[in-house]
């Protein structure tokens, strides 16, 4: 049993898309692939350091459910003004109830 109130975090997963504007050219847009709660980890400072880790390397993981939707690395995580880019993607358990995202905040 998965207690639902430990989803308590609004994420958006947004994925770039090519489309052509009005004079014909190729632009690079931003549409909303999904809109979710998740739980939300952050790598600690501390367990960096014990694992001989560069702070560089510190990944922030989203928990959620199960999505519908596929989601894939190419796309990227908008969340609390932050924008992550996916590093990698596990179906917990593989039962497709959880799907544990971990991202990498985009700093540039």
């Amino acid at each position: 049993m998965i207690n639902a109130g430990k989803y308590n975090k609004k994420i958006s997963i947004y994925k770039k898309v090519v489309q052509k504007d009005n004079d014909g050219f190729k632009q690079a847009q931003e549409v909303i692939v999904l809109t979710t709660y998740a739980n939300i980890k952050t790598t600690r400072g501390m367990t960096l350091i014990m694992n001989d880790s560069d702070f560089e390397k510190a990944y922030t993981n989203f928990t959620i459910r199960y999505p519908i939707t596929k989601i894939t690395r190419d796309m990227f995580i908008k969340y609390n003004s932050k924008t992550y880019t996916i590093e990698y993607l596990n179906n917990i358990d593989e039962a497709n109830v959880e799907l544990e995202i971990q991202a990498k905040e985009v700093t540039k």
